[in-house]
């Protein structure tokens, strides 16, 4: 059985790199081809490589990332507050 936490990271990793790899991809592949059938299809095998690519690189570095965020937030809050 899979812990809450597990699957919460999980699912929070997938989530996020799902949408991050098809903005990122759209954009990029948008400002090459501009709107065309052709951007649709560099769109969709762009989503293909990124998304495993980008959920890979969050399950390794996401937690020290979000940790790394965190202590940046604490450390701006209390400069600006």
């Amino acid at each position: 059985m899979i812990r809450h936490g597990r699957l919460q990271r999980f699912s929070g990793s997938l989530v996020m790199s799902s949408f991050m790899s098809m903005a990122l991809s759209g954009v990029f592949s948008l400002l090459e081809f501009g709107i065309s059938w052709s951007w649709l299809q560099a769109w969709g095998q762009s989503i293909l490589i990124a998304l495993p690519i980008a959920f890979s690189l969050d399950m390794i570095f996401g937690d020290r990332l979000r940790f790394l965020s965190g202590k940046l937030a604490d450390k701006a809050a209390s400069v600006w507050l």
